[in-house]
């Protein structure tokens, strides 16, 4: 992404700024490497933690996030407006869906010096969009991505094995923990109760088995 210079005479007094690093994870070579993309609100080129980021003022624009004292879910936006046709190819060019967001809050001093910063979001990118405005012959576009928080995509990831034997079995087809499973389902257990008798079980099908009518049979040894 192309650098804005620093606006060095008209560099407005602020308080704050938001600080942003898109990691974005290429897989279209033969080997793996990743794009780092950095903005900031700043009007001055600053580096935090080793990462230079890249001063754009007021033409990015950082949606709210969540300032909850616990780990909640949330989403967020960020836009880069104003830039070159030439830019777009950041997202366009390279695999953003999927790519790291993290977005830090930095506070300044009464001599624009920054003094602290403070982590705000960390999330994965889910979708983008691009619009274009002309006017008076000039071409500008806005660029956003939207994100969300890695609770987010925790809580809508489905992953793990379940309680059957072809789930069981997916890894080791030797593994019989689970042939039994079908047997007991929909069967309801007193767990923790008296034992008071017989319990009916129903069966899997395939003939009765010994006069039980297609079903078997667990007989409860009384206490």
């Amino acid at each position: 992404m192309q650098n804005i210079p620093e606006v060095q005479n008209n560099t407005p007094t602020i308080n704050s700024a938001e600080f942003v690093k898109i990691t974005i994870f290429n897989d279209y070579s033969n080997t793996a490497n990743t794009t780092i993309v950095t903005a900031s609100s700043s009007y001055k080129e600053e580096t935090i933690s080793g990462t230079t980021y890249a001063p754009l003022g007021g033409l990015l624009q950082v949606g709210a996030q969540n300032r909850n004292l616990r780990v909640t879910s949330g989403d967020t936006t960020v836009a880069l407006s104003g830039v070159d046709g030439n830019n777009i190819y950041t997202v366009l060019d390279t695999k953003i869906r999927g790519s790291e967001m993290e977005i830090i809050r930095g506070f300044y001093d009464a001599n624009m010096v920054l003094q602290n910063t403070y982590p705000r979001f960390t999330g994965i990118i889910t979708n983008y969009s691009i619009t274009e405005e002309f006017e008076d012959r000039d071409d500008n576009f806005t660029v956003s991505v939207a994100a969300s928080s890695y609770k987010t995509v925790l809580e809508n990831r489905i992953a793990g094995r379940k309680t059957n034997q072809e789930s069981w079995q997916y890894f080791n087809n030797t593994d019989t923990s689970m042939n039994q499973v079908y047997s007991i389902a929909g069967v309801q257990f007193n767990f923790g109760g008296k034992a008071d008798g017989i319990v009916t079980v129903p069966g899997t099908g395939g003939g009765g088995g010994g006069g039980l009518g297609g079903q078997d049979r667990f007989t409860q040894d009384e206490n």
